[in-house]
């Protein structure tokens, strides 16, 4: 997925610097480059949550230790990359298929959007009024349901200077 982002970041640096504006091309040059820049950042994105997932798997069945001070500290890991539960687990996968459905309603909406002239067909408005509703429905979904509740900022601030 490194590899997919970085050819679609690339290919839109080409498209940017070397693709010379046609006025009856379907997508302007400068609309589909930024295009792939966003469809490249989505792989990068997956690429992270994939990484992060197979160190969650490793850690709560391959290497099932319990987290202690020594195990956090022995291998430096940042709080976020800490996995404790499959909820977790689940709960970043979720959030990044909403993610990934909204860089597709962007990518629609450029496509969509790039000309002055804007007739939509039935279809394109449905898709650009669904995506959306997918996209909310899905949050709040997820907000509900809080397979991994979060820890709340109680307001407090805490004193981080070295002693």
């Amino acid at each position: 997925m490194f590899y997919l982002g970085l050819y679609k970041v690339f290919e839109a640096l080409k498209i940017g610097v070397m693709t010379p504006m046609e006025p009856d091309a379907e997508i302007a040059p400068d609309a589909l480059a930024v295009i792939n820049v966003i469809e490249g950042l989505d792989r990068f994105l997956i690429a992270i949550v994939l990484l992060y997932f197979a160190y969650g798997v490793y850690s709560l069945f391959i290497h099932p230790k319990q987290v202690t001070e020594e195990a956090t500290d022995e291998l430096a890991l940042p709080f976020w990359m800490r996995v404790n539960t499959i909820g977790q687990l689940k709960q970043v996968v979720a959030e990044v298929i909403v993610v990934i459905i909204f860089v597709l309603f962007l990518r629609l909406a450029l496509q969509v959007f790039h000309d002055d002239k804007i007739i939509l067909s039935w279809q394109q408005m449905g898709t650009l009024l669904v995506l959306p509703i997918c996209i909310g429905l899905l949050s709040i979904s997820l907000r509900m349901v809080e397979l991994h509740p979060k820890k709340r900022d109680t307001g407090k601030q805490v004193d981080v200077s070295l002693k």
